[in-house]
């Protein structure tokens, strides 16, 4: 078994894909070491292997099967292209026999941790995934699946300390075989820096930024880096983090990164997120206030494109209130503007319309606009009546705590947790799971 296992380690796994000169070098190399009666059929499948082609693949890796039953490394090929194409639970058969002859390949056991996460079975991956921790050679996924597992089963600090792994070696060799990779560790470990009220939080965001500014800032990355932050935004939860998330957010601004991109309006929705989650535990901030602020942000960017009668029915209907409200609050709008100015900002299109038209004038074009409304089937009197007890019912309501976790501390909090159907804290209109919790 011994002599089994330094074979094993002795033979070259292909695991870094440079570019197709490098990755041929790899091949004859590692080709080299099999039987003459698949040689050749293992290039061909490890070529399918470099363009994705896991179909063809596969139809050579059964080939070769028969022509030698039980190789491990045909097997765990085999298992590889049909992990590939999303059979986990079939991969994983032909993956157990590989790693049962060669225990000792650490290839085919990080495919096999895969292909139990693929399924959920995330106790039988971390299972597999320790076998080998620590990696003899570098894996680029080993450390993203292993950690996307402990995280399922709650196992933060783990799962924290796994993802960070990657970034350390990144700060070692500043070498990058898959930005995508990289850089999902990157967010995992802000996110769980976040949630865990880690002290390393600065010194991870620095490093971030660091890693920031030593990549090319393409049209992809500017998607990651947007996805990234809105991601980020839902720990803000976490009153620690707020301050390192808003320094990150002006470091990113500031250097440009989005500047040309259409993502760059995910610049001020991540300063208003920050804001938002201050002004619900401000005291001079009333719950009209915040409620106001929280729908006028969400209309601004998205417009009417996107809402359903139900949103826009209630951002008319509070602004008709706010018509009333700074007539007496006026000193409050002001605290606003200096302390909360990109929430501010959001509000400055209502705020010369009430201007220009008076507040008789607004309430009167905004009851025009109710009108319009399938929903309001009363006439407009009636209408009117029943906006001013709406307004005096609304006036009335309290701040709702709800709760967040400080830590690992339980704490009284502002927002839920946002949930795939929630609207996205982009402020984009859509539904979270449409929008950056896509790919999450």
């Amino acid at each position: 078994m011994a002599e089994q296992n330094r074979e094993t380690e002795n033979k070259r796994r292909i695991t870094v894909r440079s570019d197709l000169h490098s990755f041929m070098e790899q091949i004859d190399q590692y080709t080299a070491q099999l039987p003459l009666t698949i040689r050749e059929q293992m290039r061909q499948a490890l070529y399918r292997e470099y363009d994705s082609d896991y179909e063809g693949q596969e139809k050579i890796c059964r080939e070769m099967l028969e022509a030698a039953p039980g190789n491990a490394d045909v097997l765990s090929m085999l298992g590889r292209s049909i992990l590939a194409q999303g059979r986990a639970g079939e991969a994983q058969e032909y993956l157990e026999q590989a790693v049962e002859k060669e225990p000792g390949d650490e290839y085919a056991v990080i495919s096999l941790g895969q292909a139990y996460q693929a399924q959920k079975e995330y106790r039988e991956a971390v299972r597999v995934f320790e076998k080998i921790d620590p990696l003899s050679e570098y894996h680029p996924f080993y450390y993203t699946a292993y950690g996307d597992c402990l995280e399922n089963l709650g196992q933060l600090q783990r799962a924290r300390d796994t993802y960070r792994k990657e970034v350390t070696r990144w700060e070692e060799k500043r070498e990058v075989v898959s930005l995508d990779v990289l850089d999902g560790c990157f967010v995992r470990v802000l996110y769980l820096d976040a949630v865990l009220a880690a002290m390393e939080t600065a010194v991870d965001i620095g490093v971030y930024e660091r890693f920031l500014s030593l990549t090319t800032i393409d049209a992809a990355m500017q998607q990651r880096l947007a996805r990234n932050i809105s991601y980020l935004s839902t720990a803000l939860t976490v009153r620690t983090f707020r301050e390192p998330f808003r320094s990150l957010v002006r470091e990113i601004e500031e250097r440009g990164y989005l500047l040309d991109s259409e993502q760059y309006y995910i610049i001020e929705s991540a300063y208003r997120s920050v804001e938002s989650y201050e002004y619900h535990e401000d005291n001079a901030i009333s719950a009209m206030m915040e409620s106001f602020l929280s729908i006028e942000s969400r209309v601004s960017v998205s417009g009417d494109e996107g809402q359903d009668a139900n949103e826009k029915l209630t951002a008319l209907s509070y602004e008709w209130y706010m018509t009333r409200y700074l007539e007496s609050h006026g000193g409050e709008l002001m605290y606003v503007a200096e302390k909360y100015p990109h929430s501010y900002i959001r509000i400055v299109t209502f705020l010369d319309q009430l201007q220009t038209l008076g507040a008789d004038g607004m309430r009167s074009a905004i009851l025009d606009k109710l009108e319009t409304f399938d929903e309001v089937k009363v006439p407009r009197q009636a209408l009117e009546a029943g906006m001013e007890e709406a307004y005096q019912k609304a006036l009335r309501r309290k701040k709702e705590p709800v709760y967040i976790a400080e830590g690992n501390v339980t704490y009284k909090r502002n927002a839920k947790k946002i949930l795939p159907n929630d609207p996205c804290p982009c402020g984009s209109g859509k539904k979270y799971k449409k929008c950056h919790g896509k790919n999450l």
